[in-house]
C-alpha cells in the first residue's frame, strides 16, 4: 500500500462523532441531481451510502456511524481491506454495516444511527429515498447521473459537506500526484495505447470508453486510451463480441476478471487466444477481486494507494512487451 497522506488525517479530529472545526463557513449549499441541499452546521454524526463515500470520509480522518456493506472485493463482513485499515489506523470499531451498497437504501436502519448529513454522492440513490430521507438528515445524493462522476468530484463534494474543503484538496493533489508519477517510475508504459475491458460470459466483452474513470486513470498514468464512444450518449462502455476480440488494436489490453480461473477459462478460448497482445503477452490481468474493486470499481484515494503497485504492475509488464 503506498502511503502519500503526508500528515494529513492527523491534521484532522478523529472521531466518530465528526471532524474538527475548520474555517470553512456554515452554513452552505450543495447542487445535486435532486435540487439542492443546505448544511447549516458542521455535521457531527456521518452516515455515507454507496461506494466510495465511506473510504473518502474515512480518508479525511471521520469514522462514519455506519458502513454499506461491499461485498465484491470485501471479506465476510462486506468490508474491503483499504477500509479495514483505514478504521485499524484511526484507531476505530468497525461501525454497524447496513445493507449492501448498490442496493436499496434502508431507510430504517440509517435513520436509527441518527445521522446529520447522509453522503452518497456515488450511489444509486432514487429520489424517493432522498425525499425521505431528507426530512430526518442533511443528503447529498449523486451530481447528475447514478454510479457516475469521477473520484476527483466525489472527493470534493465530501470535503465541502464535512467542512473539510482543504484537506479534500489536498487528498486529490496527492493522489493525482501519485498517478501522474507512474509514467516516470515505469517508462515503458508511457505513450502506449491502451484498451480495458471486462468478460460478459455472454460471448462479448464490455470495452470502457476513454471516458470512463477506469479509462482515465490509464490515461492519467501515461498510456492513450483509443477506445471509441459508446453507442449509447449516457454509457461508459460497448460491446465487442469474442469473434471480433482479435481486431482490437491497441499495444496493450487491461483484463479485469473476477479469479485466475475466470482469467484462465477466458484466454483459454479459440477467438481469444489468437488475438496478437494475447499470444504476444500483451496482456496485463486484474483477476483479484479487491484489486478489481480498487482500481477498476469503488475508486477513491485511499483504495488507489492500496490498490495501484498491484494494477500497474502487470501493466508494466505487458508494455514491456509492446514494440
Amino acid at each position: 500500500m503506498i502511503d502519500l497522506r503526508s500528515g494529513l488525517v492527523a491534521a484532522c479530529l478523529v472521531a466518530t462523532g465528526g471532524p474538527a472545526a475548520l474555517a470553512q463557513e456554515f452554513p452552505l449549499t450543495i447542487d445535486h441531481a435532486y435540487g439542492q441541499t443546505t448544511i447549516e452546521a458542521q455535521p457531527q454524526r456521518v452516515l455515507t451510502w454507496g461506494w466510495v463515500a465511506h473510504d473518502v470520509v474515512l480518508d479525511l480522518g471521520v469514522v462514519p456511524v455506519g458502513l454499506p456493506r461491499v461485498s465484491y472485493g470485501g471479506d465476510a463482513e462486506g468490508v474491503s481491506p483499504w477500509t479495514r485499515e483505514a478504521l485499524e489506523e484511526l484507531g476505530a470499531e468497525l461501525p454497524p454495516i447496513l445493507g449492501e451498497a448498490a442496493g436499496e437504501v434502508s431507510l430504517e436502519a440509517m435513520l436509527a444511527l441518527e445521522p446529520d448529513v447522509i453522503l452518497a454522492p456515488y450511489s444509486g440513490m432514487t429520489e424517493e429515498e432522498y425525499t425521505a430521507l431528507s426530512q430526518f438528515a442533511d443528503v447529498i445524493p449523486f451530481k447528475t447521473q447514478a454510479w457516475r462522476g469521477a473520484w476527483q468530484d466525489t472527493v470534493a463534494v465530501i470535503g465541502q459537506a464535512l467542512g473539510l474543503e482543504t484537506e479534500a484538496q489536498a487528498l486529490i493533489a496527492e493522489t493525482e500526484a501519485m498517478i501522474a508519477a507512474t509514467a516516470e517510475n515505469h517508462p515503458q508504459i508511457a505513450g502506449k495505447t491502451v484498451l480495458n475491458f471486462v468478460n460478459r460470459d455472454d460471448g462479448t466483452v464490455s470495452v470502457r470508453t476513454s471516458a470512463d474513470p477506469r479509462s482515465l486513470l490509464l490515461t492519467d498514468a501515461g498510456l492513450v486510451s483509443v477506445a471509441r464512444e459508446a453507442a449509447d450518449a449516457n454509457g461508459y462502455t460497448y460491446f465487442v463480441s469474442h469473434e471480433n476480440f482479435a481486431d482490437l488494436d491497441a499495444d496493450i489490453l487491461v483484463a479485469f476478471l473476477d479469479s485466475p480461473e475466470a482469467a484462465e477459462a477466458f484466454f483459454a478460448l479459440p477467438y481469444i487466444a489468437s488475438a496478437p497482445q494475447v499470444a504476444e503477452g500483451r496482456v496485463a490481468v486484474i483477476d483479484d477481486e479487491a484489486v478489481t474493486m480498487a482500481v477498476g470499481g469503488a475508486i477513491s484515494p485511499l483504495s488507489l494507494r492500496w490498490g495501484w503497485d498491484a494494477f500497474i504492475g502487470p501493466i508494466a509488464e505487458a508494455a514491456e512487451n509492446a514494440h
